[in-house]
């Protein structure tokens, strides 16, 4: 099999020639590891990515993998979890602008934006794939990943409905509701290959419309109730 063109990095040194590494730097290998391996599972799936391949660029040995993961599912599962959480730590959590039609474009776009990165669709594509193989991915990334995208966007649809006029079952459906709507339907267009992942005025202009139709539908409700 063709190795995968990952430029290796030095394995971390333990500083106890012999001995035990201390927990700091058998955290930073353990990173070290996962970075070599989400960089091999984008590049060339994870049925194509082999434990030998990953543990020569990774500069470590197989016992030094084995400590750390029980198998190459299990180290794709930490790869998912970590990615995930990278991506999510860099949305802003107050979204700029002042009104809620402002507020909830600025998530949407911060979303969009991280969710169609090169490397954020190659992902979601392995996972794709490997789903039937591993159906806990999809529930983990749900469970995982959803709710911190839901958060903003439940704070702004609050503003939206004042003095607490809508139950929280409510707020979390029409949370949903927006990303699905907004984010998740022009997500899976780039992940398609149907659209690129740049937001054109054109399409930032169908952004602002959805969005728009959202907030009018919700002040909608609040007058027929």
């Amino acid at each position: 099999m063709k190795k995968a063109s990952v430029r290796a990095k030095r394995p971390m040194s333990s500083g106890h020639r012999g001995g035990r590494p201390s927990a700091s730097e058998s955290l930073q290998l353990t990173e070290h590891i996962i970075e070599i391996a989400t960089q091999l599972f984008l590049k060339e799936g994870f049925e194509a990515t082999s434990i030998d391949n990953l543990v020569a660029i990774a500069g470590i040995s197989k016992r030094t993998f084995y400590l750390r993961f029980a198998s190459k599912s299990d180290l794709f599962t930490a790869v998912v979890v970590r990615f995930t959480e990278q991506r999510l730590k860099r949305l802003n959590v107050s979204p700029a602008g002042r009104t809620p039609e402002q507020q909830l474009e600025s998530i949407a776009v911060q979303l969009l934006r991280v969710c169609t990165e090169p490397d954020t669709v190659a992902l979601d594509r392995v996972v794709t794939a490997e789903v039937k193989r591993f159906p806990e991915l999809g529930k983990i990334i749900y469970d995982f990943g959803y709710p911190q995208a839901l958060g903003p966007v439940r704070r702004v649809i609050k503003q939206i409905w004042p003095n607490n006029k809508l139950d929280e079952t409510k707020i979390d459906y029409a949370a949903e509701y927006f990303l699905d709507a907004v984010v998740i339907g022009p997500m899976r267009r780039v992940i398609l290959g149907l659209e690129t992942a740049r937001l054109s005025e054109a399409r930032l202009a169908k952004l602002r419309f959805s969005v728009r139709l959202f907030v009018e539908s919700m002040k909608k409700q609040i007058v027929s109730r």
